[in-house]
């Protein structure tokens, strides 16, 4: 990581650290241990989704393909995947539009979804569906969405990047392995 880089970075994890001073686990580390450093497995939950990201995106590729190989995910795809998620949670956190919004994070998809384009929502959506475990919360969500197109029909699935059999992709079981 360069030297800039890895100031910024470290600046902003030391922002976070005194952010949440309080937080009885920071303090504990603080208060007891040698020159208060907190282990980098503590320090994971102080970071944002964001953070993280930049964090993953400078790791080294062999650890990198180590964090990946946990979702069964290549790691490149993992990287552009989590940068694309967290470009998509900053937009929500701050009230922006989704629809009809070309993502300038987009993430990079496997070649089985060649006829599916990268720039809008539902190309995040898959990227979830490969990392979240498929369950009943992940059916639930698919339920839910679907709920919501049928009560707005007014709505163009593409201009959300949802093709016309949108659930089938969102519900299949099949998880492709790639390293």
């Amino acid at each position: 990581m360069p030297p800039e880089v890895f100031g910024v970075f470290t600046n902003g994890i030391q922002l976070e650290i005194s952010r949440n001073s309080r937080t009885p686990f920071v303090k504990n580390f603080q208060d007891n241990y040698i020159g208060g450093k907190i282990p980098l497995y503590a320090l994971v939950e102080l970071m944002g989704f964001g953070t993280l990201s930049k964090f993953y995106k400078n790791m080294k590729n062999e650890d990198k393909k180590a964090v990946a190989r946990v979702f069964n995910v290549g790691y490149t795809y993992f990287e552009s995947w989590i940068e694309s998620i967290a470009y998509v949670r900053n937009i929500c956190a701050h009230y922006g539009r989704l629809y009809n919004n070309r993502l300038v994070k987009a993430p990079k998809l496997y070649k089985q979804y060649s006829n599916i384009g990268n720039k809008r929502i539902f190309a995040t959506l898959l990227t979830l569906k490969h990392i979240l475990p498929c369950d009943a919360r992940w059916s639930d969500f698919v339920s839910t969405l679907e709920l919501l197109i049928t009560k707005y029909p007014s709505v163009k699935l593409s201009f959300i990047g949802f093709p016309q059999d949108w659930i089938g992709y969102l519900i299949e079981k099949t998880y492709y392995q790639h390293s």
